[in-house]
């Protein structure tokens, strides 16, 4: 898999939560056996504000470029 083709399937969600966010990103599979697993890896981050979440995701952004 490229990685022109990760950063397409790559998703993410920041949610409030008592304590701050929850960042969640994770990459959407493709093929046949995606209704029994609609990703291949999901990982959730709990972080004490919107900034931080944000500043973790462009490490994983920037990590895929």
């Amino acid at each position: 898999m490229s990685v022109a083709n990760l950063r397409e399937t790559l998703r993410y969600s920041i949610t409030p939560c008592a304590d701050g966010v929850t960042l969640s990103v994770w990459e959407m599979a493709r093929g046949s056996h995606a209704k029994d697993q609609p990703f291949l890896f999901k990982i959730n981050h709990r972080l004490s504000s919107q900034e931080d979440a944000q500043r973790l995701l462009e490490h994983y952004l920037l990590y895929l470029s």
